[in-house]
């Protein structure tokens, strides 16, 4: 239930200063699939707590994600409202390599319901790393995802999204590309499994106390979506 793409640019397992943090990203995305015109707006207003606790070694921080998502076709009435609600529990690790971490973070998406959320919720477990020195910035997030509850859709699939990037900073600045993927491990849908991979490119500028990226993915491939999406992300 997670969008491919969320994560890349984001420094996800580094441990910053123990505090209260807010991000947030929209995404714009367009696919012309199945003769549909489909256009989805997304706001996710993104809380990041870093807590001064530790577990077996490992800095805990906790997430809660409220997300605002609008969708419309050529055939469908324009919808809005409040998509499922994310929350999140991580662990992230320093590693004998400067500049490494790695981490793993239990979370999911609650039962809900509405124009746009689901019945259903989701467990997803997320693994990966961090890399950050000298102005380098890498990640790469692996995602696996299950449906659940007793509203679960028979043709919801468990999933698997694996979002990367490579950042280079250049003062204020920052540039670099992103790619994402994202496949069905399961279904039951007529069209069968569906899977697509995206790649594009990054830019930012530091503020100071305040953050700017946009980001612009293309897919490259795509498996029984019927079109490519592309996807501007602020």
């Amino acid at each position: 239930m997670s969008a491919p793409g969320f994560t890349s640019g984001i420094p996800v397992y580094a441990k910053v200063p123990e505090g209260l943090y807010y991000l947030n990203q929209h995404a714009s995305s367009y696919r012309d699939a199945y003769d549909l015109d489909i256009r989805a707006n997304s706001n996710v207003f993104f809380f990041y707590y870093q807590s001064p606790w530790e577990l077996a070694g490992g800095a805990l921080s906790f997430v809660v994600a409220p997300t605002l998502f609008e969708v419309s076709t050529n055939s469908d009435p324009h919808r809005i409202g409040m998509y499922n609600t994310y929350l999140g529990a991580q662990i992230s690790w320093a590693t004998p390599i400067a500049g490494l971490r790695v981490g793993y973070r239990f979370s999911g998406y609650v039962p809900q319901g509405g124009a746009v959320a689901f019945d259903y919720g989701a467990i997803e477990n997320r693994f990966g790393f961090t890399y950050g020195k000298d102005g380098l910035s890498m990640l790469g997030i692996f995602v696996c995802g299950t449906p659940g509850g007793d509203d679960r859709d028979d043709n919801a699939p468990d999933y698997f999204l694996a979002d990367f990037h490579i950042l280079q900073s250049f003062g204020k600045w920052t540039l670099g590309p992103v790619a994402h993927v994202s496949s069905d491990l399961s279904s039951d849908n007529p069209t069968g499994k569906q899977s697509q991979f995206a790649l594009g490119g990054l830019v930012g500028y530091d503020f100071g106390p305040l953050t700017i990226q946009a980001k612009l993915t293309h897919d490259v491939y795509e498996e029984n979506y019927d079109a490519k999406e592309t996807v501007l992300w602020t």
